[in-house]
């Protein structure tokens, strides 16, 4: 009943599809490709295991078709909308949520209904939005990294203030990122809205990568040590733990990916010098650490995985996964800060994508790696 009329879409808060406004609204400031590391010839081996049985997620409406790229774009947008139930820019003349990347229609997650435009708040100046996300490598690839790259790149003019609209129950990642931007002297307003009120904003901050491999969207290494250096002063007044130069990451008592027989896994890591640490929102300022420190990681493949980007001086990331359920984002992300790769599975994926390991032939690969690489 809404699909063909940006009124009717506006009164009722639903916007279906996606597309990218006119170019009288619209400042582009880059629009860039970036060629991924993971197709350098010392990768090969690896991207060729990862590459069987392979179940990485593919935008079938991306209109950048290369899986081995991503575009990174920057634009200043005028007059835009953002619903506080989804925090999706949308162009209010077409009623469509704004993305560089494709005209499709978007999932019911991003564009149901809300009774949002009972109470708008008109906000001057310029406005970014982050969208709420449960999977913290997501939210920090695909969303704070090229925000953090926009930022870096100097979008903001001088004497201009930013303000970043969230939800008004953030989650501590997010809220950390918006105090250590502050905390580094930039003109932040934080702006939390309720799910039944929207922001019109006089100008919209759009810093996204696209890649049609969802598995590829980061794109920004350049912008690390900025974005470093945000979390950096969020974190300034928390104590350190002590670091470790081989680390295992472990997903805990997770739903989801449980590994049954990691605990003899961990024991024979144990012995073998590694530190066991285990992520949540609460202790990301550690994960950093962990992460920047250690000169080898272990961890299974999941969002965890994501804090390889921290990592500093060539590290090594050994990655544990299925044998018929393999993804290139621990590759991918591993080969943009140029770190080495090496792949472990174990048996087939089960319910809630668990699955079992052999723990002494897990560690025999484990130790045939460390020997392939004596400095770790």
């Amino acid at each position: 009943m809404t699909g063909s009329r940006a009124g009717l879409r506006k009164a009722v808060s639903f916007f279906p599809d996606f597309g990218w406004p006119g170019a009288a609204k619209v400042d582009l400031r880059e629009d860039s490709i970036r060629s991924f590391n993971l197709v350098q010839e010392r990768y090969s081996r690896q991207r060729a295991f990862v590459s069987s049985y392979d179940v990485d997620v593919m935008n079938p409406h991306c209109r950048f078709p290369d899986p081995d790229s991503a575009h990174r774009v920057i634009a200043r947008i005028a007059d835009v909308l953002i619903p506080g139930h989804t925090l999706t820019p949308v162009d209010p003349d077409t009623g469509r949520q704004i993305a560089f990347d494709t005209t499709a229609d978007s999932n019911w997650h991003f564009s149901y209904p809300a009774p949002a435009a009972l109470h708008t708040r008109r906000v001057p100046g310029l406005v970014a939005a982050i969208p709420p996300y449960k999977h913290y490598g997501h939210l920090l690839t695909d969303v704070l990294m090229p925000l953090a790259y926009g930022l870096h790149r100097k979008v903001l003019a001088p004497g201009e203030t930013l303000t970043i609209v969230t939800a008004r129950s953030v989650n501590p990642l997010v809220e950390n990122f918006v105090k250590g931007l502050q905390r580094n002297g930039l003109p932040i307003r934080h702006l939390r809205l309720a799910p039944w009120e929207r922001v019109h904003a006089e100008r919209y901050l759009y810093a996204r990568s696209h890649c049609c491999n969802l598995e590829r969207v980061f794109a920004t290494p350049e912008a690390l040590d900025y974005a470093r250096s945000i979390f950096q002063a969020a974190y300034a007044d928390r104590p350190l733990p002590e670091a470790a130069p081989r680390v295992y990451l472990t997903r805990g008592h997770t739903r989801l990916r449980q590994v049954e027989g990691e605990a003899e896994l961990i024991e024979g890591l144990r012995g073998r010098g590694f530190r066991i640490v285990e992520a949540s929102w609460s202790n990301h300022h550690e994960q950093i650490h962990w992460f920047s420190e250690a000169k080898t990681i272990m961890a299974v493949h999941g969002a965890g995985l994501a804090n390889i980007l921290w990592a500093r001086g060539q590290p090594l990331l050994i990655e544990l996964m299925a044998q018929n359920a393999r993804k290139s984002t621990g590759l991918h992300w591993a080969a943009e800060i140029g770190a080495d790769y090496e792949p472990v599975i174990g048996g087939p994926e089960g319910p809630r994508q668990a699955f079992s390991i052999d723990p002494a032939a897990v560690l025999r690969d484990v130790d045939a790696i460390l020997a392939r690489y004596p400095a770790r």
